[in-house]
């Protein structure tokens, strides 16, 4: 398809109500807006089967993952597939649970996990899962009478009003409370969740099979990856609080998903249920085009040179391989996707549609007196705060993308400025003191035994020389102009001479210098030149980038926000799409192939794609030692080709890896864990043509779990 053609159509589109398949869509409005869109599309269930706070419902299998800290802030989503508490997620959002399990000698990363009983399953430790319980629309309770109010004013009667339903939802129950706000404020919700803590690992592929084709396939399409993994939920039973969990005793969830072996085809109807991250469907043209000149030029350059001194890193050998893969499967991720995302607002030529949008919303705008008075000061004012963080966003991303990530050490060498603060005190308090050195010698055996100081070193000298070349000399560090001046920019040798000089030099010279620490060696921290450097990037971002990136972000905030009330204003009539903000969604709609660049793709592939793949290029479609032979065997005995992944027209978003993918009797046919290529744009702006996200097959998960871990006994547990 042509450019202009794609234009065309999406011009189209832009003036046409939202189409079914487009947004995700708030369960416990489906039956408002979007059933019977849901039926002409395929599906054969009522919105009550999706959502019901008075009975058990589809959403009681679906599952948020957190952190233990922050339980309610979803990273990802999984679906509970057993009645003995099983979950099935992606492996690529739970894999770094089983790194830390990981050594030489049990290469589970490489190798793959698999929990022949209960008693052999491994702790996801700091990991949590979410169920939520109910939502309820608190609009009305919290936005009633204020609006005579200032900003200020209002934010805290809000914030106030909030407090006190989410700690009434709270009595007498043992449920975790939040109000999360959709479209510019103006629909609130109380959300009520149940929090497990105790999950455990019962089975994860091998790498090569999880993550088939490694970074060369990653979102793209045709894939034919394992992405999944599967966990089991400990410690409480349905009525128990949490705190007094019954040890070892999987849980009995309310509700699993019903699994389907049957299949489908081109047209058939899918639903993606789970928690997906968030999106930006109301940018304007400026915000875009800051996107592209600033997130997406220099985050690019960034992330391409870190990759580099990754994959150098981990060619060498098995210890920096096993070391390196999370970090690089996080660095690659980002990277790939932000390619992707440049390539579709460029084939969609986005700044020139959201232009038109801005046009259209001007226009309606100017239509009245009223509506001048209520919102002509949006678009200047956005455009306003856009231009103001150019700067701050650029400098943003070298000070933490490239200073403070840019490896691992600027991070680990920052936790030793507590000591410096504890010890340069006039009275030193011992306890305290002693108390920070244990900690500091724990984290620095964690540290050394996690990375490898020369690949560390290696981060140092490329993203010193990078930030040199890209950033003004008045947003620099002050040791990064004097390395400059002294060796006339040869940061190798600076990044050299101040290793050579630091307590940070050897893992031994470190732990002995905090083994026989005493007040008087803090000068010594002080003094240090890799100390310095560090933390001459956490002094930067606090002085020129946090407060100042914090204050314009927020005032952009409120324009912004202002402008969604707007368009939901000038909307009125239609269905308006609330962008995906980390509470639980739905997005629906058909098993779809599509063209792209001049290529047709199917919706479907196959062992038969694997098998090809591997015989072309071994090296990147690694598969474990007698992998293929098994496959050639089923391929041989079966009468019809065996499944491995597919793909539907159903919007999704970062979070909404491990969705359950549904068919249109709400039962378990795939599982969400990748987008495809120039589709990757649907953040900002949904592309029909092209957007299709892409879901492993059920059935091929229960593929590998029987050819790869013969796993006959959680076969018979899932079925």
């Amino acid at each position: 398809m042509t450019r202009i053609k794609l234009l065309i159509i999406c011009l189209v589109l832009f003036s046409m109500p939202s189409k079914a398949d487009e947004g995700m869509w708030i369960p416990a409005l489906l039956k408002k807006y979007n059933i019977k869109d849901m039926k002409k599309a395929g599906f054969k269930l009522t919105a009550k089967d999706v959502y019901d706070i008075n009975k058990i419902c589809l959403k009681d299998a679906i599952v948020g993952l957190g952190s233990k800290s922050n339980p309610t802030t979803f990273t990802g989503s999984g679906s509970f597939i057993s009645e003995s508490g099983l979950v099935l997620t992606n492996h690529h959002t739970v894999v770094s649970y089983l790194h830390k399990h990981s050594s030489e000698e049990h290469n589970y990363l490489r190798n793959g996990f698999y929990a022949q009983n209960q008693q052999d399953e491994l702790p996801a430790k700091g990991l949590s899962l979410a169920r939520l319980v109910r939502m309820q629309d608190v609009t009305e309770k919290l936005l009633n009478g204020t609006e005579t109010l200032s900003d200020i004013e209002k934010s805290r009667l809000i914030d106030k009003r909030a407090k006190e339903i989410t700690v009434k939802a709270k009595e007498g129950n043992h449920y975790q409370t939040k109000v999360k706000s959709y479209f510019g404020g103006t629909q609130l919700f109380l959300e009520v969740y149940e929090i497990y803590r105790d999950v455990r690992i019962v089975a994860m592929p091998p790498l090569s099979l999880g993550k088939f084709g490694g970074e060369t396939d990653n979102w793209k399409w045709p894939r034919q990856s394992a992405d999944f993994g599967i966990l089991r939920v400990y410690g409480n039973s349905n009525n128990e609080s949490l705190k007094y969990s019954i040890a070892n005793k999987p849980i009995k969830p309310t509700k699993h998903l019903e699994l389907s072996l049957k299949g489908y085809k081109e047209g058939d109807f899918a639903m993606v249920y789970g928690f997906p991250g968030s999106t930006k469907q109301y940018l304007t043209a400026k915000a875009i085009q800051q996107i592209v000149q600033v997130k997406h030029y220099h985050g690019i350059k960034i992330r391409d040179a870190k990759m580099e001194i990754i994959n150098k890193a981990m060619s060498k050998n098995e210890d920096l391989w096993l070391k390196y893969s999370d970090f690089m499967a996080k660095t690659s991720n980002s990277l790939l996707r932000w390619k992707g995302e440049l390539r579709g607002i460029e084939k969609l030529d986005l700044v020139s549609l959201k232009k038109k949008e801005e046009e259209a919303f001007i226009k309606w705008v100017n239509s009245t007196k009223e509506l001048k008075e209520k919102y002509a000061d949006v678009i200047p004012g956005i455009e306003d705060c856009v231009a103001r963080l150019d700067t701050i966003e650029k400098l943003n991303l070298y000070v933490v993308e490239a200073g403070i990530k840019g490896g691992n050490f600027v991070s680990f060498a920052g936790k030793f400025d507590m000591l410096n603060a504890i010890a340069s005190r006039k009275n030193v308090n011992e306890k305290r003191l002693n108390k920070e050195l244990r900690k500091l010698r724990v984290e620095a055996s964690n540290f050394f035994n996690a990375y490898d100081l020369e690949t560390e070193k290696e981060f140092l000298k490329v993203f010193v020389k990078l930030y040199d070349e890209n950033v003004g000399d008045q947003y620099k560090p002050a040791p990064i102009i004097a390395a400059r001046k002294k060796y006339n920019s040869d940061f190798n040798q600076y990044i050299n001479d101040a290793f050579s000089n630091s307590i940070f030099s050897t893992k031994e010279n470190l732990i002995e210098f905090l083994k026989y620490f005493t007040k008087e060696d803090v000068q010594k921290i002080k003094n240090d030149p890799v100390f310095d450097l560090c933390i001459s990037y956490f002094l930067i971002n606090m002085d020129m980038v946090y407060r100042q990136r914090i204050d314009i972000r927020r005032e952009y905030g409120k324009y912004h926000n202002k402008y969604l009330q707007a368009i939901k204003e000038m909307k009125a009539d239609q269905k308006i799409i609330a962008d995906a903000n980390r509470s639980l969604r739905v997005s629906y709609g058909n098993i779809q192939g599509f063209n792209d660049e001049g290529e047709s793709y199917s919706p479907m592939t196959s062992l038969n794609d694997l098998v090809e793949k591997n015989s072309k290029n071994p090296k990147v479609y690694e598969v474990p030692e007698g992998y293929v032979d098994a496959c050639n065997k089923a391929i041989k005995e079966s009468e019809k080709s065996i499944p491995t992944c597919f793909i539907s027209n159903c919007h999704t978003t970062g979070g909404n890896s491990g969705s359950a993918v549904l068919n249109a009797k709400g039962k378990l046919i795939g599982l969400n864990f990748d987008r495809a290529g120039n589709g990757l744009v649907s953040d900002y702006k949904f592309m029909p043509e092209l957007t299709r996200h892409v879901a492993v097959d059920i059935r091929y998960v229960r593929f590998v779990l029987e050819h790869q871990f013969k796993a006959d006994a959680l076969l018979e547990e899932w079925k």
